[in-house]
């Protein structure tokens, strides 16, 4: 399997995941200004998968090389945002302090009860938590990827000093 499509893979899964992590929040919390999540997020799903098709069947065209810039940009700002924000700040940080016995007046400084729960239901925890992993599992197909097609540019320009 190409590099790019476990990008591709990776990157859905990150999605996906975090449409469920909201959704349910949304649900269990009785807040449905979560739900917004998954419109801003299926649409970029949609984008990712367009760009890695445009990609695959024309790889050594102009559409092909600007397709794969916007599947970088697609998958790179939901692994920062939804993975390192979401994951790593929203939840890591949160239950490690929180499990950990920060004082409550500065958990609530850092996570203001008008946007944030405290761990008080495993699933939504769990799957906050699974978000920075899943971003990093994608982060590192990203990155090799990223490596194959600085590697290929490097392959053509030595082929065009050699021809001239």
């Amino acid at each position: 399997m190409k590099t790019s499509t476990k990008t591709l893979i990776a990157s859905a899964a990150l999605l996906l995941l975090t449409v469920f992590h909201h959704v349910y929040g949304a649900v269990l919390y009785e807040t449905p200004w979560r739900n917004h999540v998954a419109g801003i997020v299926l649409p970029v799903l949609f984008g990712l998968i367009a760009a890695h098709e445009i990609h695959r069947r024309n790889p050594d065209t102009p559409l092909g090389g600007a397709s794969l810039w916007a599947f970088v940009v697609l998958a790179f700002v939901p692994i920062l945002v939804l993975g390192i924000f979401e994951g790593g700040y929203n939840h890591v940080v949160k239950d490690v302090l929180f499990f950990g016995g920060l004082r409550a007046d500065l958990l609530d400084r850092l996570f203001p009860d008008s946007v944030y729960e405290m761990p008080d239901d495993a699933l939504f925890e769990v799957s906050g938590v699974l978000q920075l992993f899943v971003a990093l599992y994608a982060a590192r197909w990203l990155v090799r990827l990223w490596r194959e097609r600085k590697g290929l540019e490097e392959i053509e320009e030595s082929r065009v000093e050699n021809v001239a």
